[in-house]
């Protein structure tokens, strides 16, 4: 697909440059991915702020993935709601740099912000489950604001 000058260039040659998307294996790149609903996904990367990397967003499925180191996850149960996958036979539609369709890049791969830590992802999740759980029923909108009482919080401080 051609590009316009203003196009950014592509980080990783897996990524288109334009728009458009490539089928890719799962693991061929030295990572893995975990998936999550993009209810859910919404909230976890708000919370993880600029310690997450390269998020992946489906708006017609409705979820969210992130790309993490490979091997990151042998030893770790994913929590309910978390869907990993990092075997050979596992394949997954990456976009390009510009969104063109309902599959885009949430938070754009860079050179130095492509995988997330998989511990820091599970730890974000937690405290996003923890204060669904600790959020009283009202009619009010919750607001989407991370939490800064949190130790690993402090970029979301004034």
């Amino acid at each position: 697909m051609p590009t316009q000058a203003n196009t950014p260039a592509a980080p990783h040659d897996w990524i288109p440059p334009g728009g458009g998307v490539h089928w890719t294996a799962i693991g061929e790149h030295g990572w893995q991915v975990v998936t999550l609903s993009q209810w859910l996904g919404e909230r976890v990367l708000a919370e993880l702020g600029p310690d997450s990397g390269a998020v992946i967003k489906d708006s017609l499925v409705r979820t969210m993935t992130w790309l993490i180191p490979e091997g990151a996850a042998a030893g770790f149960q994913l929590p309910d709601g978390a869907d990993g996958c990092g075997y050979d036979d596992g394949m997954l539609f990456v976009p390009g740099m510009e969104r063109e369709r309902t599959l885009y890049w949430a938070v754009k791969p860079a050179p130095d912000r492509l995988l997330t830590d998989l511990a820091r992802l599970l730890d974000a999740l937690a405290v996003v489950r923890e204060d669904i759980r600790e959020q009283p029923r009202t009619d009010q909108p919750r607001t989407d604001q991370p939490r800064t009482d949190r130790p690993h919080a402090k970029w979301a401080t004034s």
